[in-house]
């Protein structure tokens, strides 16, 4: 009787359109904030360490040597905005790839690292004479195959892991001498523009087929820092005429911008939110003021104001779980599927919603209800 006698005859627009308020102002905000959070994902690599490899700048060192000396290694492992350094070690031998399936043959360059510096799954990471060589490669560098490279050869495109079941041949010649090895791409790195495989098949290849009797200097050194920003390093690194570039899909401006752009998004969805959730309690005041010669009899004939409050609270409570039913049920399937796309390209993001992200939409969900219940409340005594 009582929801009859509230809501019977009652126009239902301004619910309505404070709904769709609520639910677009909310869907703009969870998703504006998914979306920071995998930006920032992609910036970082797979850990929370930002990577950054250095070299030194040709213009400012034509003429000299661009390998890195022993004393100038040390001195960067020395410096305090780094937690961990290390050289890269390069191919001295030739090196080409071929694949009968794809039908084409490249020459190419090899690198090795240490794998705590690759942000991926070093398991199958590791080579012995007989194995296939795994090969990790740039995470831009699949992007750059699908969308530039492949299209202009005729070539099949590959998703990260569809690319993993590709048998590649890899020539090593030097010395006087040539093998050819099997090789798959194992995974792909976030954290370096680079063609990396093991160490242990660096060593092997280097020592058999490199030309040069030893080593080379380094010519890029990776460093891990919490601070890629700190004005310490940007102050070493000029002095020293050092350049470095940073891991991850995202670069600085780039980052710099696309945050800005979620920032505008989540300010709009704020903005809307609160114009809704402005409209709710208006909508409940009128309700309320259109129905309070209803609710003055009701109370003269021994209904509590309590009863009331709850009849309009569980009104409220039912469109408001809706609207948020909807908003997850529209972001959940939207971010599994940009995930699965940002996969395709070699990175790696959760499928599923930030814990943060629903901790953010349960604050919200709690103070919308206390807030509009506590508006009813009020606006209900006040008839009685």
């Amino acid at each position: 009787m009582l929801r009859k006698v509230l809501f019977e005859n009652k126009s239902q627009w301004q619910t309505i359109g404070a709904s769709a308020g609520i639910f677009t102002g909310l869907f703009l905000l969870l998703f504006a904030l998914q979306v920071y959070l995998d930006v920032q994902i992609l910036s970082k690599g797979a850990r929370d360490d930002n990577f950054l490899v250095i070299n030194k700048i040709f213009e400012k060192n034509y003429g000299k040597s661009l390998e890195f000396s022993v004393e100038e290694y040390k001195e960067i492992s020395q410096q305090p905005f780094f937690n961990e350094v290390d050289a890269f070690e390069s191919n001295r031998f030739k090196v080409s790839l071929s694949s009968r399936a794809m039908g084409f043959r490249t020459l190419l360059f090899f690198q090795s690292l240490p794998t705590s510096f690759l942000g991926v799954d070093s398991s199958s990471f590791h080579w012995k004479h007989g194995d296939k060589i795994p090969i990790v490669l740039s995470s831009d560098y699949l992007a750059l195959y699908n969308f530039g490279f492949a299209p202009s050869q005729g070539l099949p495109k590959f998703s990260a892991s569809s690319i993993g079941f590709v048998d590649f041949k890899i020539t090593v010649t030097g010395k006087g001498r040539q093998e050819t090895f099997d090789a798959w791409v194992c995974g792909f790195t976030p954290n370096v523009n680079s063609i990396l495989t093991p160490q242990s098949f660096m060593a092997y290849a280097n020592q058999k087929f490199g030309e040069e009797s030893e080593a080379k200097r380094p010519s890029q050194v990776i460093a891990s820092t919490d601070n890629p920003y700190s004005l310490a390093l940007e102050n070493f690194l000029t002095e020293k005429n050092y350049e470095i570039s940073r891991g991850g899909l995202i670069g600085g401006e780039l980052k710099t911008t696309l945050f800005l752009l979620v920032f505008l998004i989540v300010i709009i969805g704020t903005i809307i939110v609160g114009l809704a959730m402005l409209v709710f309690i208006l909508n409940f005041q009128v309700l309320i003021a259109q129905a309070s010669s209803d609710i003055q009899l009701l109370l003269q004939l021994g209904y509590r104001d309590n009863q009331i409050v709850a009849v309009l609270s569980r009104n409220l409570m039912f469109l408001f779980g809706f609207v948020v039913f909807s908003v997850m049920a529209t972001l959940l399937p939207l971010k599994y599927f940009l995930s699965l796309l940002i996969e395709e390209q070699g990175y790696s993001v959760s499928y599923f919603l930030s814990p943060f992200v629903c901790l953010v939409g349960l604050l919200f969900c709690l103070f919308f209800v206390l807030i509009n219940v506590a508006s009813i409340r009020k606006n209900v005594r006040f008839l009685a």
